[in-house]
């Protein structure tokens, strides 16, 4: 008996090891099964969506930022201008990053700026889908077309085994 225990523990030992790597995959196979049958219950279990908009409002913030930064050096409106639009933003921002929207993406539509609605969702033929981890407790979904627009999609690990989405980075 004694020398069945070691082998045995060794095995249990494997077997989560593998299962802590294979984890997030499984997690992108249970986001896309969900995806595909439009089911957004089952996707919102993998989607932190309070954490994805507030990621994406950020980067659309600072991105705008930016460009008013370099297009008012000298105005003093500036300020207000970046108010009046980070107001704007909330709504943008809620409208790309919900339930149908991320499984859109991961259908492999892309976002599309456009200036009378502000951002949509075009659907693409041409993209190429990989993934991988970059850190141990980060693993990323990009999604790129061949003119080399890129979403990628950040899951975080929750525990040892469970992932959710939590950034979403846009090409802006």
């Amino acid at each position: 008996m004694k020398m069945l225990i070691k082998p045995l523990t060794v095995l249990g030992l494997l077997a989560m090891v593998i299962g802590v790597f294979y984890s997030p995959y499984h997690a992108v196979d249970q986001m896309r099964e969900a995806a595909e049958a439009r089911d957004t219950d089952r996707l919102s279990r993998y989607v932190d969506f309070p954490a994805v908009r507030e990621d994406v409002h950020e980067a659309l913030r600072d991105s705008l930022s930016g460009e008013l930064n370099q297009a008012m050096r000298d105005s003093p409106f500036a300020a207000m201008g970046l108010a009046v639009a980070d107001a704007l933003l909330r709504p943008l921002v809620d409208a790309v990053v919900s339930p149908a929207a991320v499984g859109a993406i991961l259908r492999g539509y892309m976002p599309v700026a456009d200036g009378t609605k502000g951002m949509e969702l075009e659907p693409r033929d041409d993209v190429q889908i990989s993934m991988g981890y970059e850190a141990f407790d980060r693993f990323v979904i990009s999604i790129a077309e061949e003119d080399g627009e890129t979403v990628d999609m950040v899951l975080y690990r929750d525990n040892l085994f469970w992932w959710r989405l939590a950034a979403l980075r846009l090409p802006f």
